[in-house]
């Protein structure tokens, strides 16, 4: 049976101080001036570390804070269970890799508006399947219709361009 995630994290919280030569004392303080509460002390890090006691979400942010190190650094080994730091697209054809770099490229559209985001992804696919399209055509005519719709702007018709055979 494989080591418990929590005793991981244990080893991890130990050899990032270890590695930044403070003791346990100095953690404990770091660790409440990053927003740690007063009950956070020397003996409540160091169950932590010892793995007496699995610690808490809370207790991930402000020892990596206190150890300046990343969150998923104490992760250790299992940090890949929780999640990439950015999501890697599945694969797709060419304008549909332009959309979602274009809603990439203005920010938090996926997170705030993931239903338009998605309905992008699904009209590029299927300009993706059609192969009569211009490619470099309708991947910035896509691009477009999103800023439109981000900024709350309504699309100028009279600037069409021709997209190919209808």
């Amino acid at each position: 049976m494989s080591e418990p995630i929590s005793a991981g994290i244990s080893a991890e919280i130990g050899a990032a101080r270890r590695a930044q030569g403070t003791t346990r004392d100095e953690v404990a303080a770091a660790a409440r001036a990053a927003g740690a509460p007063p009950s956070f002390t020397t003996a409540a890090f160091r169950n932590l570390e010892t793995g007496k006691r699995a610690p808490n979400v809370d207790e991930l942010v402000w020892l990596a804070a206190a150890l300046e190190v990343p969150v998923r650094q104490l992760l250790g080994a299992h940090r890949g269970l929780f999640g990439a730091d950015v999501a890697t697209p599945p694969a797709c054809g060419p304008v549909e890799s332009a959309t979602r770099e274009a809603v990439r490229d203005l920010g938090d559209l996926d997170g705030r508006e993931h239903p338009l985001a998605e309905a992008s992804y699904a009209l590029a696919r299927k300009l993706d399947q059609d192969a009569g399209m211009a490619t470099a055509a309708v991947s910035k005519e896509l691009r477009a219709a999103l800023a439109d719709i981000w900024e709350g702007r309504v699309a100028d018709d009279d600037e069409d361009e021709d997209l190919g055979p209808s």
